[in-house]
């Protein structure tokens, strides 16, 4: 363990190609590039890397050419984002891993939890000795067992967990290059931090993402842990395979430190996208949104985007945020558990602040900023599983004639209580969403007509008479084969058959440590002001 960081657990995944990703692989197979192997921890950048045996130190700085694949050593751990170079047309330019272990991981985090680096300021609370290089945006403990509570003002931290940094706000307000080795981190233990967790990582704001690529690019088989802000964040993108990848603990970054708002998506696809698919990936405690395509208005319009196969648990926000017009989007078989869950809701009293706020947020799917008449095509959302939310599970801020843009059908639903589950609103009379979107910075909440279509589990009938939406859908429990241990596959006998996953995507629940004598309880709800996200 020490020689080789190995902070991610396997993660079985065998998926069955699509058309479109087995036409990429098929251009790969014919386009004769190069495979270049990297070893960050035992490899030499004297040898040529065209071997496992003679693998490469490093790659960052070196040309790559459409077709060239450069594979990772399972089992490494790189503290840096992962640098690409974009292919060319039917010439994709793969990252992947080779050799046997964790997949490839690469951290926006630096480890916090030596025990010489904490001195007590004051009765259980600790500062932190060493400096960073970037504003500190989420604590990680113990692996990802939980995280810590940003606290917004130095007083408020008073329970285990939680945590304040002088230096909050910095980035998002145009200081995201300033020297940060100012910047202070107060953290709220009953003992020496260092000896209450195995292990605290801090994740930084650092470059804002932990992977791009403008276009021809394919990822798989990667780990993406631990970023401040995004994990896969890119402009004007094309032509792009995300594929058999991990995004665990991203976001948390503040956006706005006026009204308490933090931010963070797994995959955002900024100003137009076209040709994407992201399929048979793990998104787990994402502060906002597990994948979203946002940015363009209507000058830059996403399409023939999939989103698929994937497994999301503890989204904050939504599994998908269908942001701004989009045509040829298609969100289907998918698996969403407990969205507004994970660490984006600790420490908060719902509703979590955020852009519908005050609305509850923690949708599986929410659809907004289109303005009226501007939705030019379809987007599909079909054959998913949508299991528990602390918001409705779809969520829609749009125009009853751009409402007839989205088929939604053959989904599974399931609230254990009889809260909210569907919802369909608009803004209030003659607003755009430009005048909403300064309403909502001046005062902090979206003008929001409060009347519209809401359904609750019990009244699911009666939606799908009233919008014809989800006629082929059902409201039933779905069965899964181990849920406690992260396995969503259905099992035998369950009730929601050709919805959710079609592959093997497990989300790696943690066995329990030996070492519960270092263990901290880390409150999940306190009653304070809330963060948010975006």
């Amino acid at each position: 363990m020490k020689c080789r960081e190995m902070l991610v657990s396997a993660v079985g995944v065998v998926l069955g190609l699509s058309a479109f990703a087995s036409s990429c692989i098929a251009a790969e197979g014919k386009q004769g590039g190069k495979t270049y192997y990297v070893d960050p921890a035992a490899g030499d950048d004297a040898n040529d890397g065209l071997a496992p045996s003679r693998p490469l130190k490093t790659y960052a700085t070196r040309e790559f050419a459409g077709g060239d694949t450069v594979l990772f050593k399972r089992g490494s751990v790189v503290r840096d984002v992962l640098y690409t170079r974009s292919g060319a047309e039917q010439r994709p330019i793969t990252y992947g891993a080779y050799g046997e272990g964790d997949r490839p991981a690469f951290l926006g985090s630096v480890r916090t939890g030596g025990a010489d680096q904490w001195v007590e300021e004051r009765p259980s609370v600790w500062r932190y000795t060493g400096t960073f290089s970037s504003e500190v945006c989420n604590l990680i403990f113990n692996d990802g067992e939980s995280c810590g509570i940003l606290r917004w003002r130095m007083e408020d931290v008073r329970r285990p967990g939680e945590w304040h940094y002088t230096g909050i706000g910095r980035s998002s307000s145009g200081g995201a290059g300033q020297d940060h080795r100012d910047g202070v981190l107060y953290l709220c233990s009953p003992v020496n931090p260092g000896r209450a967790y195995d292990s605290i990582e801090c994740a930084l704001w650092g470059q804002r993402k932990l992977v791009g690529g403008e276009h021809d690019l394919v990822l798989e088989n990667l780990c993406f842990r631990n970023a401040g802000v995004h994990g896969y964040q890119e402009y004007h993108t094309r032509n792009v395979v995300i594929r058999n990848c991990e995004f665990r603990h991203i976001g948390g970054a503040v956006w706005s430190l006026k009204h308490r708002i933090r931010f963070g998506n797994a995959v955002e696809l900024w100003d137009g996208a076209s040709n994407i698919t992201v399929e048979g990936c793990v998104f787990d405690n994402i502060y906002d949104s597990g994948v979203t395509h946002q940015g363009g208005g209507t000058r830059n319009i996403p399409e023939r985007i999939h989103f698929r196969d994937n497994l999301f648990v503890g989204c904050g926000l939504a599994a998908y945020e269908c942001r701004e017009p989009s045509r040829e989007v298609y969100f289907e078989y998918n698996t969403c558990i407990d969205g507004g869950g994970g660490f984006s809701m600790q420490g908060e009293v719902p509703p979590r602040r955020s852009d519908p706020y005050p609305q509850p947020v923690g949708y599986h799917v929410f659809i907004w900023m289109i303005d009226a008449g501007t939705q030019p095509g379809n987007v599909y959302v079909r054959h998913n599983i949508f299991r528990e939310s602390h918001g409705a599970a779809i969520s829609a801020i749009i125009a009853p004639g751009d409402e007839r843009q989205f088929v939604i059908d053959h989904n599974a639903y399931w609230q254990t209580t009889d809260n909210l589950l569907i919802q369909f609103v608009r803004l209030t009379e003659g607003k755009t969403w430009a005048e909403a979107l300064a309403s909502m910075t001046a005062r902090g909440q979206l003008p929001i007509h409060r009347s519209g279509r809401l359904y609750r589990p019990s009244q699911f009938s009666h939606y799908q008479a009233a919008c014809g939406q989800d006629k082929h859908s059902l409201v039933s429990r779905a069965l899964f084969v181990d849920e406690a241990g992260g396995d969503y596959r259905q099992r035998e006998g369950s009730p929601c058959p050709d919805m959710g996953m079609r592959i093997d995507v497990r989300r790696d629940v943690r066995p329990q440590r030996k070492t519960a004598s270092k263990r901290i309880s880390t409150p999940t709800k306190t009653p304070t002001s809330t963060g948010r996200d975006r």
